[in-house]
């Protein structure tokens, strides 16, 4: 190792500290700078907001130098949204389309606004005006976009409500939403390049959060990416169809964490329209993804978080020059990695307001030459018209983001659920290729044929060349009572080509890693303790939480041998239950059943019903009108089998709502979801499962014996026990397994 003397080390040394407190220095200055100028309170310029008409809650903007487009003209017809269109001096002089309020240069001029005189023409950034029109017609909150992407959901699954549930990225450094929407090799215009090769983290933490402030549809077709992607991984003359996983549930990314985000599908709630702004100093292709790195900085002074949902819009583009796009999005290339180390290292002033923080990373950034004084004078006008709107400055939040970690505020819950998000792999873009290696019929083929070498197994060749039924829009979910993940390898084979949205639950994560890995297997896990699987119920609800994009939850346990090729036929928004209920009660004569006599029966459901109605007594009410109607008694409920439920997506929130509190008082499995079912479903639309049982007379040792191809399920069928049999695997590779392909019939 070289030695190096000590005075140069000193030298060294103290030219870093002298770096430091000059850097902290100037950030003091800036800060006290900044707050003496909101404290100077400089007289408020007159704004009438009646002049521009009616108020509106919700708002969408965009800016475009052509004739009303088709996508525009979408954009107009979204029910319960504004549209309003910023002009540029290419802008022809006549634009009107229906719905649409036209902000020409001579109006955006008698606005009032400070920051117009700033935002030169022939910039992206006159959308400013148009954030500035909307938050001063009352908006709560904005959508922003170009004139050539269309969403596709209506705006619907973009999240309004103050918190939502969901999963947090609980990696570091870095999230590429490409990634987590099943595009691995991709990554989103503005990603540091020098990170692209490094190992990700799909760790996951589940609760309930404050909605992310700011939100990112992901789009597909042609998305945001960079020309470096375009020139290397596209044919010159074709459009892309990228496809991202649609079932996937939102990514939030937490403080400490960056991803680059857009202007191009992008909604902004109250709390951080502060955000929109862009900068005028940059190149076009730079100008919003320097607005997003610097918005998330100053998103954890208050807070905030940054979402990325499914993909819910399409977008085309026309071929033009990428090396041109090239040139202007070389800070993207050489300035990103520097660009997020400086901001992670920034600090604001603790007593600064947060205006004064914003102020102060802006000029800080200037400094550092991400932009030019221009945009910190912008950023400036745009606050003071903010104010001078009536827009409500944020208040700073106790979390700090100091020296490498992140301590959440006050508020944040400790009631976590550790998960491994896997997303379904979609098919890579790719230049030059004729081989598509992501057909799931094949790779289902493949796994059978590997995992019955040892047989004499056949595989009719005309079930090759039909389609598979494949359910993506249901999520299955597995449960283990214990933890025998080995039989996961087995479980995959089964179910994968069928259910894409599969979801494994059970306790110890470390376990299902341990034995998952060699398999080479990438499947999401919820690592949730179901009590010896007395509470296995509490799967589903978390599975929930998530907010998958699916139309319904199937719940299975992993002794439960599905047969897969009889389930299409089965309604996705009805009730699927496995027998009859049979009924309990709560009072007078009853069965002798041992589950109602103990902790987790009658005690458990009194206890929760008291819950209930203290807590809502409205829905309470409602759900035992339906429970009394469907046992005609006043203290009657359910208890059945309950190893494979299906819960449409439409009882999804009934369904979190009620089995949270069945879970606080510990309700047995077997009465907790036929009494939910009961009670939000009347008897006669519930669907009613085939399937064989093989209980305490010894039968469940010969389970292939008992295996009808024609019913819907066998249970319990325990993996290891039939496998480790004489005839365990014939069953499994002769009749079972060549069931799961397409047409055959044994």
């Amino acid at each position: 190792m070289a030695k190096f003397p000590v005075v140069y080390i000193c030298v060294v040394v103290g030219a870093v500290l002298s770096f430091a407190y000059v850097n902290l220095m100037s950030n003091m200055n800036n800060a006290s700078k900044w707050h003496s100028f909101f404290e100077k309170k400089p007289a408020i310029r007159q704004f009438n907001s009646s002049s521009l008409g009616s108020a509106f809650d919700k708002w969408i903007v965009v800016t475009t130098i052509f004739s009303p487009t088709d996508d525009v003209k979408f954009l107009a017809k979204i029910p319960g949204w504004k549209v309003v269109v910023v002009a540029d001096r290419k802008t022809p002089r006549h634009w009107s389309s229906p719905n649409c309020i036209f902000l020409d240069l001579e109006t955006q001029q008698q606005l009032g606004f400070e920051s117009v005189a700033l935002l030169p023409t022939g910039s992206y950034a006159r959308k400013t005006i148009g954030y500035l029109y909307a938050i001063a017609r009352g908006a709560k909150v904005i959508y922003e976009t170009d004139d050539d992407n269309r969403p596709l959901d209506l705006l619907r699954n973009f999240i309004l409500q103050p918190q939502t549930s969901g999963i947090m990225f609980d990696g570091e450094h870095l999230f590429n939403p490409y990634r987590h929407f099943g595009q691995p090799t991709l990554w989103p215009r503005g990603y540091p390049l020098n990170a692209i090769g490094d190992n990700v983290s799909y760790n996951y933490i589940l609760q309930t959060w404050k909605s992310p402030s700011i939100q990112q549809g992901l789009v597909n077709g042609d998305p945001d990416m960079d020309a470096i992607f375009r020139l290397t991984r596209k044919k010159t003359l074709t459009m892309l169809n990228v496809t991202f996983d649609m079932r996937a549930p939102p990514g939030v990314v937490p403080a400490g964490v960056f991803s680059p985000f857009n202007s191009q599908n992008t909604l902004f709630l109250y709390d951080a329209l502060w955000a929109l702004l862009i900068p005028t100093t940059t190149t076009f292709r730079v100008c919003d993804i320097w607005r997003g790195y610097w918005a998330q900085r100053l998103l954890w002074e208050m807070g905030g978080t940054l979402g990325f949902l499914p993909p819910n819009a399409f977008q085309k583009r026309n071929s033009h020059s990428y090396l041109d796009d090239a040139v202007q999005e070389k800070d993207l290339y050489f300035e990103t990695t520097r660009l997020l180390l400086f901001l992670k290292q920034w600090n604001c002033h603790p007593k600064a307001t947060f205006f004064t923080c914003v102020l102060t990373l802006s000029q800080d950034m200037a400094n550092n030459n991400f932009w030019k004084q221009a945009d910190v004078l912008l950023t400036e006008t745009w606050l003071r018209d903010l104010k001078m709107v009536g827009y409500r400055e944020p208040e700073r939040v106790q979390a700090k983001y100091q020296n490498g970690s992140f301590c959440p505020p006050k508020g944040y819950s400790d009631r976590q659920t550790v998960v491994e998000f896997w997303p379904v792999e979609q098919k890579l873009p790719i230049a030059h290729t004729t081989k598509d290696t992501y057909d799931s019929k094949w790779n289902h083929v493949r796994s059978i044929s590997s995992f019955c070498s040892e047989t004499s197994l056949k595989l009719p060749k005309y079930a090759l060349h039909q389609t598979s039924s494949t359910y993506s829009n249901i999520l299955l979910i597995i449960v283990f009572n214990f933890a025998h993940y080995e039989n996961v390898k087995l479980l995959e084979i089964i179910y994968s080509m069928h259910f894409p949205q599969r979801l494994y639950c059970g306790p110890g994560l470390s376990n299902f890693r341990d034995v998952t890995r060699p398999l080479k297997t990438h499947v999401t896990f919820i690592e949730v303790d179901i009590g010896k699987g007395y509470f296995g119920y509490a799967c589903m609800m978390k599975a929930m939480s998530m907010n998958y994009h699916v139309d319904g939850y199937l719940h299975v346990a992993d002794d439960t041998l599905m047969n897969v090729w009889n389930l299409n036929s089965l309604p996705v928004d009805r009730i699927w239950v496995s027998s009859l209920l049979e009924l309990l009660r709560t009072s007078g004569k009853s069965t002798n059943w041992v589950w109602r006599n103990s902790e987790f029966g009658k005690k458990a459901y009194l206890s929760s019903m008291s819950e209930f109605k203290q807590v809502d007594k409205s829905r309470y009410n409602a759900f035992k009108q339906t429970l009394n109607a469907n046992t005609k008694l006043s203290d009657g409920f359910y208890h059945q089998p309950s190893d494979i439920v299906y819960i449409p997506t439409r009882l999804k929130e009934h369904f979190i709502f009620i089995n949270r509190i069945f879970v606080r008082h510990r309700l047995f499995l077997e009465m907790a979801f036929p009494t939910f079912i009961a009670g939000v479903e009347y008897i006669n639309k519930l669907v009613f499962l085939k399937g064989k049982y093989l209980w305490y007379d010894g039968s469940r040792k010969y389970a292939e014996k008992r295996f009808n191809k024609d019913v819907h399920f066998l249970h319990p069928v325990k993996i290891k026990q039939v496998l480790n049999a004489t005839n365990g695997v014939k069953f499994f590779c002769e009749i079972y397994l060549p069931l799961t392909l397409p047409g055959v019939k044994i």
